[in-house]
C-alpha cells in the first residue's frame, strides 16, 4: 500500500519506525515454495511458522492478543537462540512482563519444557508468575489449547506453578538453597540477580539445569559425532545442522554496583563476548584452560537504558522527576542501566557494604565473627543507644536503635514515619492519640518496653522540644512508665535536673559545627573500622519476615502502617541509601569557612529546589556519637588514700610510691630503695 492509497496507515504504522511498509521488501516469504506437505497439511504449516521465533510478534498478537514492539520481538528472539542471556533494562521497561511471555512461549511450543524462575524473596518470582497468570487469563485461545484439570495456574505456600500440557513453569523463593536443592528444569530465569547469592546461585540454581532436556538422546548424539569426527567425516555442515539449543540459565535485573557481584557476571559475560572466541583471550579470561565444548557464541547481553526505550512507552515526566530528585549513582543504575561504580558522597557504598554483616565475608572482631539480623524486640540483657530525628512540617520522624556492645555497635532498629502516615494510621484506628508529637512519643515509649535504652539522644531543633515535652508529661504515662527528663549535667545544672524520672534524654544541637564534624568524621571511622556494623541482608531475611508475617507479597500494601520486621529491614535498606547521598561541602570560601554535611540540591516536583531526606541519617549520625562516648569513655582513676596502720606501712614488699602509671612503673619496680635503721 502506498502513501497515496492510504496516508493515515503510514502515520499509524510510525511507532514501528519502518516508515512506509508498502516499500519494505519481504524476503523470504513463508506462502511462497512450500512443500506439498505443507500445503496439504495447512495447519502444521501454520504452527511452524507460529513456533518461528522471527515470527514472534504475529504469534503473541494472534494466540494472546499482545502487541509487541520491535525491539520486545529482537529481545524475545535472543531468548530464544542463546543458552545464557543476560537481561539488563531500566526501571519500567517490563523485563518481568517479558520473562513472563517467554515462559509462556516456551510452554506452549516446546511440550515438555520445564521451567524455574527464582527470586531472591517470594515477591519477585512472583511477579513474573502473576505475569503469566494474566496471560491465561485473557487468551482464551491459549485456554482452548490447553484445557485438561491440570492446566492453568496454582498457588500454593511456597510455590506457584502453571502447567500447559506437558510443560511448567515454577515460581519459587531462593531462600537459603534447601527447599528449592533437587529441582531439576532446562530453563532458569534468575530475576532481580543483583539481590541473589552468587554462591548459591551456583551451587544449587545452576544445578536445576545440568541435566539434559533429554539425556539418552543427548548420549546418542555425540556418540555419533566423535564416530563421524574419528572417521574423518565431520565438517562445518554438521557443525551447523548439529548446533541446537539445549538448556539454557538467563540472568536478568536492574543494575548494581560495580563492586557487586551482579557486575561481575557482567564483566565476564562481555569478555567472553569480546572475545569473539579467541583461545588466547578466553584463556587470560578464565585464568587457564578453555573448558571443553565451550562456545562464545552462547552468550549475549541485552541492555536496555531509559534513552533508548521508545517515546511514549515509559512517563517521561516521571522519569524526568526521578533523574531531577534522586542521587546521580541511584539513577544510573535504575534507568541508565549502568553498573556505577561507587557512590559519590561521604559515605562511599563499598564502604558501607563493607560493614554489612553476612557468612561469606564475615566481619571479624576479636577473633569472634558476628553475624545479626535486624530486629523488632530487642534483648532484656543488652543495653540501646536512641538516636531520634523529629519531625518538622514536611520531614520524616525517625527512630534508629543501636545495640551495644564492649567492642562495637549494631544497627537493629529503623523506624520512620510523617503526619500523612499518621492521618492513615488514626483513619484505622490504629492509634489513639490525637496529636502527631504524642503519637511518636507513645511510640518511643513503647520501643523502651523491649529496647532498654541507655541514653536516648535526640536533635533539639524542629520538633524535638514538643517530643520532650510529651515524654515527660504525666497525662501521657501509662502504667509502670516514667518521666523521661534531659540528662544531667554535674558541670551545668538545669531546672530538670531535680525532677524525678529517668534522665536519660540527650537534646543534640545540630547548629554546633564543632559537633557536627566530630560526628560525621567519627561516623565514618566507625565504618573504616568496621566497630559501627549494618545486619545482614540478603533478601532471604525479608523473604522469610514476610512469610512470618502471612503476608500475600502480590497483594499486600507496602504503606508501612503495621509496624513489622519486613519494614524494619526495609527501613535499615533505606538507611543505607540516605548514607550514600550524603555529600560534604563548606559554607563559604572564606577564612571562617566550615563543613557542612547534606543532600545534593535538587528540582521537587512543584519546580522549587529542595534536597533529599535524610531523616535517618542524621538519626543515625545522633546514635553513633553517643554510643563512641559511651564505648570510648575513659576510666575513672583510682584515688588511693595515704597513710594506713604501722603494721601495713613497714612492710617492704609493698609500692614505695602512688602516682600516674608513667612514674610509678619505673619508680616502684627496684629502681630505688630505701635506708633503714
Amino acid at each position: 500500500m502506498s502513501f497515496t492509497d492510504n496516508p493515515n496507515q503510514t502515520f499509524d504504522d510510525a511507532w514501528l519506525g519502518l516508515g512506509d511498509l508498502s516499500k519494505i521488501e519481504i524476503p523470504n516469504n513463508p506462502m511462497i515454495h512450500r512443500t506439498e506437505k505443507e500445503i496439504e497439511n495447512p495447519d502444521l504449516h501454520l504452527m511452524k511458522l507460529l513456533k518461528d521465533p522471527r515470527n514472534v510478534g504475529a504469534t503473541c498478537k494472534l494466540l494472546f492478543n499482545i502487541e509487541l514492539h520491535p525491539m520486545q520481538c529482537v529481545i524475545l528472539q535472543e531468548f530464544w537462540n542463546r543458552p545464557f542471556p543476560m537481561y539488563i533494562a531500566s526501571r519500567g521497561w517490563g523485563k518481568s512482563f517479558l520473562m513472563a511471555l517467554y515462559a509462556i512461549l516456551k510452554c506452549t511450543f516446546t511440550p515438555g519444557t520445564k521451567i524455574v524462575i527464582v527470586g531472591a524473596a517470594f515477591r519477585q518470582s512472583k511477579i513474573i508468575f502473576e505475569y503469566m497468570e494474566t496471560i491465561w487469563r485473557n487468551s482464551p485461545i491459549l485456554r482452548s489449547i490447553f484445557s485438561g484439570n491440570e492446566d492453568g495456574p496454582r498457588r500454593d505456600v511456597d510455590r506457584c506453578t502453571i502447567r500447559l500440557g506437558d510443560s511448567w513453569t515454577i515460581a519459587v523463593p531462593m531462600g537459603d538453597g534447601s527447599k528449592i536443592r533437587g529441582l531439576r528444569a532446562h530453563i532458569i530465569i534468575a530475576d532481580e540477580f543483583a539481590s541473589i547469592s552468587p554462591d548459591i546461585y551456583e551451587t544449587v540454581v545452576a544445578g536445576f539445569a545440568a541435566v539434559s532436556a533429554s539425556p539418552i538422546q543427548n548420549v546418542k548424539e555425540e556418540a555419533r559425532k566423535k564416530a563421524l569426527k574419528d572417521a574423518g567425516l565431520w565438517n562445518e555442515e554438521f557443525d551447523s545442522l548439529e548446533k541446537k539449543m539445549g538448556n539454557q540459565a538467563i540472568i536478568t535485573g536492574t543494575a548494581d554496583y560495580s563492586f557487586k557481584h551482579f557486575a561481575q557476571y557482567w564483566r565476564r559475560y562481555k569478555g567472553i563476548i569480546e572475545s569473539k572466541g579467541d583461545k588466547h583471550k578466553l584463556e587470560e579470561l578464565f585464568k587457564g584452560e578453555v573448558p571443553d565444548n565451550f562456545n562464545w557464541d552462547d552468550y549475549s547481553i541485552i541492555r536496555i537504558p531509559y534513552e533508548l526505550i521508545p517515546k511514549g512507552f515509559m512517563d517521561d515526566k516521571q522519569v524526568a522527576r526521578a533523574k531531577a530528585t534522586i542521587h546521580t549513582g541511584i539513577y544510573n543504575m535504575e534507568y541508565a542501566a549502568c553498573f556505577t561504580k561507587d557512590s559519590d558522597g561521604f559515605f562511599k557504598r563499598s564502604l558501607i557494604e563493607s560493614c554489612v554483616v553476612n557468612e561469606d565475608n564475615p566481619v571479624v572482631i576479636n577473633n569472634k565473627p558476628i553475624i545479626f539480623d535486624a530486629v523488632v524486640t530487642g534483648n532484656p540483657n543488652n543495653q540501646y543507644i536512641y538516636g531520634i530525628d523529629p519531625a518538622s512540617e514536611k520531614d520524616n520522624f525517625s527512630i534508629i536503635i543501636l545495640e551495644l556492645h564492649e567492642d562495637h555497635s549494631r544497627i537493629v532498629y529503623s523506624w520512620t514515619t510523617n503526619r500523612s502516615n499518621f492521618k492513615e494510621r488514626q483513619k484505622t484506628g490504629l492509634v489513639n492519640e490525637h496529636d502527631f508529637y504524642g503519637f511518636c512519643a507513645r511510640k518511643i515509649r513503647n520501643l523502651m518496653k523491649t529496647f532498654p535504652p541507655k541514653i536516648i539522644g535526640m536533635d533539639a531543633q524542629g520538633g524535638g522540644v514538643a517530643i520532650e515535652e510529651a515524654l515527660h508529661d504525666p497525662r501521657n504515662l501509662e502504667s509502670g512508665e516514667h518521666l523521661i527528663w534531659p540528662t544531667i549535667n554535674y558541670d551545668k545544672s538545669k531546672d530538670t535536673d531535680s525532677q524525678p524520672g529517668l534522665h536519660i534524654l540527650e537534646l543534640i544541637q545540630f547548629a554546633k559545627a564543632d559537633w557536627t564534624a566530630q560526628a560525621n568524621h567519627g561516623l565514618r571511622k566507625d565504618f573504616e573500622d568496621r566497630v559501627l556494623l549494618f545486619p545482614r541482608f540478603d533478601q532471604l531475611t525479608l523473604g522469610l519476615a514476610l512469610d512470618k508475617e502471612g503476608k500475600d507479597i502480590m497483594e499486600a500494601d507496602l504503606t508501612p502502617l503495621y509496624d513489622n520486621l519486613s519494614e524494619c529491614i526495609l527501613e535499615i535498606e533505606d538507611l543505607k541509601n540516605e548514607l550514600t547521598t550524603v555529600v560534604m561541602s563548606q559554607t563559604s570560601t572564606g577564612a571562617g569557612a566550615r563543613d557542612r554535611w547534606d543532600t545534593p540540591e535538587v528540582k521537587m516536583q512543584n519546580g522549587k529546589k529542595g534536597r533529599l531526606r535524610k531523616d535517618r541519617y542524621s538519626s543515625l549520625v545522633i546514635a553513633n556519637m553517643l554510643a563512641r562516648q559511651t564505648r570510648q569513655k575513659l576510666a575513672a582513676p583510682n584515688y588511693d588514700v595515704i597513710g594506713g596502720n604501722r603494721a601495713d606501712i613497714i612492710k617492704q614488699d609493698g609500692d614505695m610510691y602512688k602516682g600516674p602509671e608513667w612514674f610509678t612503673n619505673d619508680a616502684n619496680d627496684d629502681f630505688y630503695t630505701g635506708i633503714y635503721r
